[in-house]
């Protein structure tokens, strides 16, 4: 079935529907949904669809004629095994698109065709200033490698640079796209489920294949067989070319080391040694620097793991390995994992009550327009220690406070008090709202406060922007 993307459509859509020549260029992590997405929108057009792959320049010219072939059936490739050059095939690509009928080429996996044909983008910027910007071709270049889309297709100094007309960075689906994949699970499990999956198509879909979260969980992490078990080190492998040294940083952030000098330590190295490493882990979105709203510069900054699958990963696998390869999942679930789930999920149920937020904003439910938005900490110079707010929304005149609770017990008038105080260290004169989310609901005496400026958020409010998509299933 096919969930969500109907922005990253909606846009692909718009250019097609424009006249003339179109060049977006499509791109995101690995499992990001990006191949989906463009077999989704070739639905019922003119295209063909080529997918490189790791292989010599020969064969992936073969297998380009050969989905030509297949895909736009023409009595002047019916008896061709393969075109002779790159530079042929791109006239014959001219040609038909030409006739001032829409056509789509979408190329999936670029990098590797690159690899294997490094002067290809400049085959292909010749291609498109020759005669493609003169013809109805709407050509997409997709590919998985990050740093290749931004520096080698996107960047100054590539031979495409300037050509392409749109660009799609692919972002983890929302919450209330991704719990859809679980309509059987309970309210909790489907959130829990989204979190630990980061919001990752490929694995949402891993995942719902299982009656329960539990049930998902053991299949995918905790057994051998399961698909998830050693997918972070993979992608790692594939990657990048330190992936032991890269694992170890990780580690450290996802067991509590969040300052660099923290990290420094927890690896055995110096500080000044991990900046090029924390760079490519934030460029490939492992990872992100987060700082209190409000407070410029990096002495302030943290780091943290940004990948909820990555972070979950490392919370729980590599210690339960040998319990894995023993056979003990069932226990290592029920003994290891279960128990601590509710903790692991708090910081991920921050993010889920942010994206509400940030809905609410673009749908104009909220009708301030804040240009902020992230957590607070800091010192208290009343009580003399530290404190934070889960959630600040601010502009140059308002400010939004909120405090996430994922926990058994009703939220009551204590925490919005305890909020309140906190919001009044940084209110700076500001007018001031109010949120409090809470997965279990609220006292009976906290809506009877009557205060305009507060808004109660439970389960029921999460799921009512959380609606079935209008985009197709297909099975």
């Amino acid at each position: 079935m096919f969930i969500g993307r109907k922005k990253e459509l909606a846009e692909l859509t718009r250019r097609f529907e424009q006249p003339g020549f179109q060049f977006p260029v499509i791109y995101g992590r690995r499992r990001i949904g990006k191949t989906r997405l463009i077999q989704e929108f070739l639905r019922g057009k003119r295209a063909v669809y080529f997918m490189a792959t790791e292989q010599s320049n020969r064969e992936l010219l073969a297998g380009f004629t050969q989905a030509l072939k297949d895909q736009l059936p023409d009595e002047r490739t019916k008896y061709i095994s393969s075109f002779a050059n790159w530079e042929e095939c791109f006239a014959y690509i001219s040609d038909l698109a030409g006739k001032g009928e829409r056509l789509v080429l979408a190329i999936d996996e670029y990098p590797y065709l690159a690899k294997a044909k490094p002067e290809i983008s400049s085959l292909l910027q010749k291609a498109i200033d020759a005669s493609w910007q003169d013809t109805e071709l709407y050509l997409i270049l997709c590919g998985s490698s990050m740093s290749f889309m931004e520096h080698q297709v996107l960047g100054e100094k590539s031979p495409l640079y300037g050509r392409r007309t749109g660009q799609l960075k692919l972002a983890p689906l929302s919450y209330y796209e991704g719990v859809q994949f679980f309509p059987r699970w309970t309210r909790e499990e489907r959130l829990m489920g989204f979190g630990i999956c980061g919001g990752v198509p490929k694995y949402l879909e891993l995942f719902a294949r299982y009656s329960s979260l539990r049930e998902a969980v053991l299949g995918e992490f905790l057994l051998p067989s399961g698909h998830l078990i050693e997918e972070p080190e993979n992608l790692m492998k594939q990657e990048l070319r330190e992936p032991a040294f890269y694992n170890s940083i990780l580690g450290a952030i996802a067991g509590g080391a969040t300052r660099l000098n923290e990290i420094a330590q927890a690896v055995g190295t110096e500080s000044s040694k991990l900046g090029f490493y924390l760079g490519n882990l934030r460029e490939l979105g492992l990872i992100e620097q987060e700082k209190p709203v409000g407070r410029g510069g990096s002495r302030h900054g943290i780091y943290k793991i940004a990948d909820e699958m990555f972070a979950f990963w490392f919370r729980f696998v590599p210690s339960c390995r040998n319990l894995i390869a023993m056979g003990a999942s069932d226990r290592t679930y029920e003994e290891r994992i279960a128990p601590r789930l509710d903790a692991f999920f708090g910081h991920v149920f921050e993010s889920i009550c942010m994206q509400y937020l940030k809905f609410c904003v673009t749908q104009g439910t909220i009708q301030e327009l804040y240009s902020d938005y992230g957590r607070w900490w800091g010192t208290n110079p009343i009580k003399k220690r530290e404190e934070e707010i889960d959630l600040v929304l601010s502009d140059e005149t308002h400010l939004l406070a909120g405090e996430c609770k994922w926990q058994k017990e009703l939220v009551g008038p204590s925490v919005f008090q305890q909020l309140e105080e906190r919001a009044a260290l940084i209110r700076d004169g500001k007018d001031v709202r109010y949120a409090l989310f809470s997965k279990s609901g609220f006292t009976e005496d906290l809506p009877s406060l009557g205060r305009k400026d507060l808004m109660l958020i439970d389960l029921d409010q999460l799921f009512l922007i959380a609606e079935p998509t209008t985009t197709s299933f297909d099975q």
